[in-house]
């Protein structure tokens, strides 16, 4: 990473409990010093020109030429959230502030809009085992199995959760939750809740020497 420029300026440790961290394909190092992938970073902004790119816009900014351009848009979920109300109290409620992960319960219920579930807006490093398991919580919530607590329990739950974010990963890197550190605890948390046991495994042993996975959780309907 260092010989190619891509050195993050976090660390380790931040990067995974804030799920900053993802896996590169086979081979991908290789294809870069064979030069078929070429690595350009921009500080400030891109904009378009005639046969690509031009990194970091202005005078001194570098030509890229690019037949197809594709813009990963998924990042600002916040704003996104934002979008969804035509209410400004509503607007200013649903993201909370900016120095403050969102406020949702279990990562999926505004305290204040419960009529609202949002799945997979929390990170994971295994994303798809998440949304599932999160909504399988939203259909038993919708479906009478359980009710919300109160709204300050909630709200309560809300922060203790950002505390930890903030102390893992800190609010100028991620203002999603990342459940990657905790995903067993999360998940526990999600069972008991849906009146599930969160012991998933057969036996004692199992339970203390057998990895978790998402074929544990796979007979919860």
């Amino acid at each position: 990473m260092q010989e190619h420029g891509m050195t993050p300026e976090y660390g380790f440790a931040r990067s995974v409990s804030s799920c900053l961290i993802g896996m590169l394909p086979e081979g991908f190092y290789d294809r870069v010093k064979e030069g078929s992938i070429v690595i350009k970073r921009t500080k400030t902004s891109f904009t378009f020109c005639e046969d690509g790119l031009v990194l970091d816009d202005g005078a001194g900014g570098e030509r890229v030429p690019a037949d197809l351009v594709i813009l990963a848009t998924g990042f600002l979920g916040d704003q996104k959230l934002r979008d969804m109300f035509v209410s400004p109290r509503m607007k200013e409620i649903v993201a909370g502030s900016p120095d403050t992960t969102v406020p949702l319960y279990r990562e999926c219920v505004h305290p204040r809009i419960p009529q609202m579930a949002v799945v997979g807006y929390a990170e994971n490093l295994t994303n798809i085992h998440a949304c599932e398991m999160m909504a399988k919580w939203v259909a038993r919530l919708v479906d009478g199995a359980f009710r919300l607590p109160s709204v300050r329990r909630m709200e309560e739950s809300v922060a203790e959760w950002g505390r930890y974010m903030r102390r893992s990963s800190g609010p100028e890197h991620f203002r999603r939750s990342c459940l990657g550190a905790v995903n067993i605890w999360y998940n526990d948390q999600l069972c008991r809740d849906m009146g599930c046991d969160p012991r998933r495994k057969k036996g004692l042993l199992a339970e203390w020497f057998q990895p978790y996975g998402a074929v544990d959780y796979a007979d919860i309907r």
